[in-house]
């Protein structure tokens, strides 16, 4: 009986070494340029920091958290977490218990139609048609639309076309100095913290708990600021600049 519990031990042990030893998949999404590299290099320290290996994609934003909601990815690096936590059950996924960097939120108008922040966030959007992110749509208290990408909501923004663009200072600001668009103005939104993305499930599991060590070693030998400090320096804190 012994040598048969012995057995299914040893067999289990060797299905989940077997497991442990196979590539995890992960999903970037495609941002800006700092920001993917950002997000790509600090799952990547973080893999080879725990040992494991990693097989990377960078995709568009919808389609990286697609992949983490179907379990056709086993991480995705990172987005914000929902700052309204009453809906993270709702979620087709589930954050990291580990955050990854805060991110700066900005409201980019048109300076021919002002719009306060004070009234969108008490849920008064007066109809203004204001887009963001496919992923976002359901993080704030007022009705948003779906945004194809930043630099078509940006010129749409300096054109007039729609009222608002709301995203991250980090992703949209580069795209607003390329286009070098004149009508836009900037305001401060919030600031939000962002997260892995795991499979739905996976928060307090075996690669939380993987994401939670490989930060802190990460930050104990300097690699964390090392990669993510010049994109926080732009991302994190908002910076008070028009076009």
């Amino acid at each position: 009986m012994l040598k048969r519990v012995a057995l299914i031990a040893a067999a289990a042990l060797a299905v989940g070494s077997g497991l442990f030893a196979q590539d995890l998949k992960v999903a970037v999404a495609q941002l800006s340029p700092a920001a993917t590299e950002a997000y790509s290099k600090i799952i990547q320290a973080i893999a080879d920091v725990e040992g494991r290996k990693i097989s990377l994609q960078v995709l568009p934003f919808a389609r990286a958290v697609y992949l983490i909601e179907t379990k056709d990815a086993d991480i995705e690096s990172t987005l914000i977490q929902n700052p309204d936590k009453a809906k993270w059950a709702a979620l087709k996924y589930d954050f990291s218990t580990a955050d990854a960097i805060k991110i700066a939120f900005v409201l980019f108008t048109n300076k021919s139609k002002p719009i306060s922040v004070a009234d969108l966030k008490s849920g008064n959007a007066k109809g203004f048609k204001i887009e963001t992110d496919a992923t976002l749509l359901d993080y704030f208290p007022f009705a948003l639309s779906a945004s194809t990408n930043v630099e078509a909501s940006l010129k749409k923004v300096d054109s007039g076309a729609i009222d608002g663009f709301l995203f991250s200072q980090g992703s949209a600001d580069p795209v607003l100095k390329r286009l070098g668009a004149k009508n836009v103005q900037r305001q401060y939104y919030d600031t939000f913290t962002a997260a892995f993305l795991l499979q739905k499930g996976g928060r307090g599991g075996p690669l939380d708990a993987m994401i939670s060590d490989g930060i802190a070693k990460l930050k104990a030998n300097g690699k964390y600021q090392e990669i993510m400090g010049p994109y926080s320096a732009v991302a994190s804190k908002y910076i008070d600049w028009q076009p």
